[in-house]
């Protein structure tokens, strides 16, 4: 039925190099194209990528690094002072997950866009997470939309 697949790895295909930038103390895990491209590719699974594949798999970034890369890295970079650390006084976004369970899905293609395909990285093995204290997966489950719709804000930099 002509639905075969082709991917091509162009870039970050040398473990060791990828591994060394992960280390490297002013390194930021970010990709973006604005969701230009869904059609050939999705980078939103890229934090259960780091969780499952360099830190659980590989260990070649350690539990500790990877959640800084995640949280405290960017907000510094960006200068988002009260995100990123937890610490009195600050908001308290928090995600509970198993880093020993926390899996690293393939992509895959849905089709649920009118004018096309496109790919997404689902993820699962987040049981809680909160966002300014309010709780927005609970117990592994994803919420109506209405009921978390005063939970965030458009955060801007300092």
């Amino acid at each position: 039925d002509f639905r075969t697949e082709f991917m091509s790895a162009t870039m970050n295909t040398d473990a060791a190099a990828v591994a060394e930038i992960f280390l490297h103390p002013t390194a930021v895990l970010g990709l973006s194209d604005a969701g230009a491209h869904i059609t050939q590719f999705s980078e939103a699974g890229q934090t259960s990528q780091l969780l499952g594949h360099w830190v659980r798999e590989r260990q070649a970034v350690s539990l500790e690094a990877a959640v800084r890369l995640i949280t405290g890295a960017p907000a510094e970079i960006f200068g988002i002072p009260d995100r990123g650390r937890l610490a009195p006084g600050l908001a308290a976004d928090i995600t509970v997950f198993d880093p020993r369970t926390n899996p690293c899905h393939e992509e895959e293609i849905v089709h649920d866009m009118p004018g096309g395909p496109r790919y997404v990285a689902r993820s699962s093995g987040i049981q809680w997470s909160f966002v300014n204290g309010q709780p927005i997966i609970r117990d592994g489950r994803l919420p109506e939309p209405d009921a978390v719709a005063e939970a965030g804000r458009v955060i801007r930099a300092a």
